[in-house]
């Protein structure tokens, strides 16, 4: 049973870009494009903070100054996410290290506030899972705070404890309680919650397009989200695979038509071969947005590419290689290595991608260089630094 939901947790959770209008062009025409996929100027510091029955993951810019007497974050084992209870019992070849480069609790860099990002993870998943991501956009002098959704983590899944949750509630909890830490405390003023971002994966996706109907939120991202609408699924359908998935498709093409999107910029990152969200919903959902709006796709690139765990998977080839050995269906094993084999991208390369797009995304949006930011999202740049990596790329 325990390998079953490990595999599960693993998985967690056409046309050409358009050209730039006159306009853009005459503006960011004489501005220098800049590789935000290179971590950035400031170091990072990173605390964990208390939310009621819940914690919330924070990657913030450090004072320089601070770092050289804090304690190194060198990494973190996935088994983070999994009760103590189970953790004896994880098959070896499926626990992941990752590295990361932070320090415990500095004190901010006296340079902000900083422009600020809630993230939401995806169902299966972790708040930690997407640690090299709020690490890299400290780097470049964002704040990134990512609640745990214990309703549909990963350790919930372990325990088959999964339930109903009210994910926005959760993520406005979390604005204020950052109002609070930015009012006083050790992370006082280091947050520009004027420029607020919402950001998150798979269900997580869906969530930020739900928070993002909030006036506090300025701009969103969603990376291989799930619908930006609420669905209620009858109990009759839940054991019905087919039914269920059908009823969805048509309740929430419905509700597209009838929701007014968020009226803010936004983004959508997905990957083209996706099996856990099909690319054809990911459209769907982008089609629904008002502008402006931009639409990356990874090519070759699958649901797991969004996650610190992706590398490592394909390092080891996959995890199909074992099949028969672990008390779990090929159909299980398929679904965790989404993105993740060696004939997907290279998740080293799709995740410098991703941050490219998101750092030079909220840097425009926010107005931070914004003819900078611009030149940056370009499609001839971008195809520069990852030739090949685009399959689609609309704005």
């Amino acid at each position: 049973m325990t390998a079953v939901v490990v595999v599960l947790a693993f998985a967690a959770g056409a046309c050409g870009g358009s050209d730039t209008p006159a306009s853009t062009t005459a503006t960011t025409a004489a501005a220098a494009p800049v590789n935000f996929s290179e971590r950035g100027p400031y170091p990072v510091g990173r605390t964990i903070l208390p939310l009621s029955d819940r914690q919330v993951y924070v990657f913030y810019p450090a004072d320089p100054a601070s770092v050289t007497t804090a304690s190194k974050i060198d990494g973190y084992s996935s088994l983070i996410g999994f009760p103590e209870a189970v953790r004896g019992a994880i098959p070896p070849e499926l626990v992941q290290q990752i590295p990361l480069d932070s320090y415990d609790q500095p004190a901010p860099s006296p340079k902000g506030p900083f422009p600020t990002i809630i993230y939401s993870h995806g169902a299966g998943d972790n708040a930690a899972f997407a640690s090299q991501h709020y690490e890299h956009m400290a780097s470049w002098g964002f704040v990134t705070a990512a609640p745990e959704h214990i309703e549909r983590d990963l350790a919930a899944s372990t325990l088959n404890q999964t339930r109903q949750g009210d994910d926005v509630g959760v993520l406005r909890s979390t604005l204020a309680l950052l109002g609070e830490q930015n009012a006083s405390g050790p992370l006082a003023g280091a947050m520009n919650l004027e420029q607020l971002a919402a950001e998150g994966l798979s269900a997580g996706g869906g969530a930020v397009l739900r928070f993002a109907q909030d006036p506090e939120v300025k701009t969103v991202i969603g990376r291989a989200p799930g619908s930006g609408v609420s669905i209620v699924v009858p109990e009759a359908l839940q054991d019905d695979v087919e039914a269920r998935r059908a009823f969805i498709d048509q309740a929430v093409t419905e509700a597209y038509a009838t929701t007014p999107p968020p009226d803010k910029p936004s983004m959508i990152i997905a990957g083209e071969v996706d099996e856990t969200i099909p690319l054809a919903n990911i459209q769907r959902t982008f089609d629904w947005l008002a502008p402006p709006k931009r639409f990356a796709v990874i090519a070759n690139g699958g649901h797991n590419a969004f996650t610190d765990l992706c590398a490592p998977i394909r390092a080891q080839g996959g995890l199909m290689q074992y099949s028969g050995k672990l008390p779990a269906p090929d159909a299980l094993l398929e679904r965790a290595e989404d993105g993740c084999t060696p004939a997907n991208i290279d998740p080293q390369i799709s995740y410098r991608l991703i941050n490219q797009l998101t750092v030079a995304q909220l840097r425009n949006v926010f107005g931070i260089e914004a003819p900078q930011a611009a030149a940056s999202l370009e499609r001839s740049y971008l195809d520069q630094l990852f030739p090949g990596t685009l399959a689609q790329y609309e704005y």
